[in-house]
């Protein structure tokens, strides 16, 4: 695809609605093209910025003046034509002006806590397309890895960038039991303003271990595969096995973690017991 092509398209590659079969190649665009990679950059900023609105602060004395202006109002009078109760709270309202920005203020503070609560974010839209990596189950599994890191925007980023940017639940070291070393740690989008965690290890025989931190109540396609109740050691939760790889998930109110591996359940059970998870 030209830069004309890819810069439209840009907005959707953000907010993860780009077609599954336009992902890998507007990924491998940005890689090479600096100047488009240099327009998405600033355009996620931009969405970061916007994500996070202002706090409002209101007056120290604010409260105290609206009592004020409450105990100095005039009695109201009985409105003479249709005194009806879901009426009567617009006329003190107009009555009162001040108590009435109050109310306004107030309103639109619970709103926005409730579509925006800062200690916990849900992303009941959010999904995973494992299709890319599925499409490797029996070839190239590192390669099915780069390709599903880059169909949402894979970004490399440091423990304390991640920390910055999302709450981290899972705590994985870079050395894991079973000879696992930690690969690349990336950022992902999952669409909107939703992000993902994704920790991948390898071991010295070409093994595989892929850990995704998603959003609670994540969406997870296989495709045509079938996620069945699995369990591994003393982690219990829903997967499917294609070709070399087991997938399975977990998942709490705060956390959807989901898990990618070429190892056996002992292996793995013994790789899951080595990270902390804050479910």
């Amino acid at each position: 695809m030209s830069c004309d092509e890819v810069k439209p398209r840009l907005g959707e590659w953000l907010d993860g609605e780009l077609p599954i079969e336009l992902r890998p190649t507007v990924g491998r665009h940005l890689d090479d093209c600096p100047d488009c990679r240099s327009e998405c950059e600033s355009l996620r900023l931009i969405a970061a910025a916007l994500a996070k609105p202002p706090e409002a602060k209101l007056p120290t004395d604010l409260w105290d003046a609206i009592e004020r202006r409450l105990d100095e109002a005039p009695p109201l009078s009985t409105p003479s034509a249709e005194p009806a109760t879901h009426r009567l709270w617009i006329y003190q309202l107009a009555r009162r002006p001040l108590a009435a920005a109050a109310v306004v203020v107030l309103a639109i503070g619970l709103g926005w806590l409730a579509f925006n609560a800062p200690w916990e974010s849900r992303a009941m839209a959010a999904q995973i397309d494992f299709r890319p990596l599925l499409e490797q189950a029996d070839g190239d599994i590192a390669a099915g890895i780069r390709a599903l890191m880059q169909a949402y925007g894979g970004e490399r980023i440091s423990p304390d960038d991640a920390a910055k940017r999302m709450k981290v639940r899972i705590h994985a070291a870079d050395q894991l039991p079973g000879d696992l070393r930690l690969e690349s740690r990336y950022l992902l989008n999952m669409g909107g303003h939703h992000q993902a965690l994704a920790f991948h290890y390898t071991t010295p025989s070409g093994g595989h271990l892929l850990l995704l931190q998603c959003p609670p109540d994540v969406e997870k396609d296989y495709g045509n595969y079938e996620c069945v109740a699995c369990s591994v050691g003393d982690h219990h939760g829903q997967g499917v096995q294609v070709g070399k790889l087991h997938l399975m998930h977990m998942m709490s109110d705060n956390v959807c973690v989901c898990v990618v591996s070429t190892l056996g359940e002992p292996e793995l059970g013994a790789a899951l017991g080595g990270i902390r998870i804050s479910f």
